[in-house]
């Protein structure tokens, strides 16, 4: 009789030690997050002067999860849509710095008359430059805006009617 008492004190003991490990492993992972949000974030981005930016892609970095980016395609029309896992799933909740890249090709080609039109200015192709934020609340949006500057226009595509830089108007100089 002592001895099936001490068999079962012992089989209790180790189902107690069992429960005690399982529960050091499982503890600290219930409830932990396993990664951000993700939430759809769409917009668009156009210039200075409303115009769509046509060409490029968007890029961004969750200030709140480092290492988390997400990027989207820009369309004709100057919308986007960000993926950050899953295409079209979004960006993480929370605050976002961001880039716009665009591949631009225009040096080394034999009779390539350049042109800016249509152009983002390079400094919004660096983040510690671009200065394109933007935050993405807990029910996501469609709402984006990012506006950005165009490279300035080169002498050869200035009408003549421009007043940049202290140049006259040509067709008035002509008349006189």
């Amino acid at each position: 009789m002592k001895q099936l008492a001490q068999e079962r004190h012992a089989q209790t003991n180790t189902a107690v030690c069992m429960l005690l490990l399982i529960g050091i492993f499982l503890i600290p992972n219930l409830g932990c997050n396993r990664g951000p949000k993700i939430v759809v974030a769409e917009g668009v981005v156009q210039f200075e002067d409303g115009s769509p930016v046509v060409v490029g892609t968007v890029e961004t970095k969750s200030l709140a999860y480092e290492g988390v980016q997400a990027t989207g395609k820009i369309q004709r029309d100057g919308s986007f849509k960000l993926t950050t896992f899953v295409d079209g799933d979004g960006a993480a909740v929370g605050e976002h710095q961001c880039v716009i890249v665009q591949f631009v090709m225009t040096e080394g080609l034999t009779g390539h008359q350049p042109s800016t039109q249509g152009v983002v200015n390079p400094k919004h192709r660096n983040y510690s430059t671009s200065g394109l934020r933007f935050t993405v609340p807990d029910e996501g949006t469609k709402s984006i805006k990012l506006v950005v500057a165009g490279v300035p226009k080169l002498p050869s595509e200035r009408r003549h009617t421009d007043h940049k830089d202290g140049e006259g108007d040509v067709e008035a100089e002509k008349k006189q």
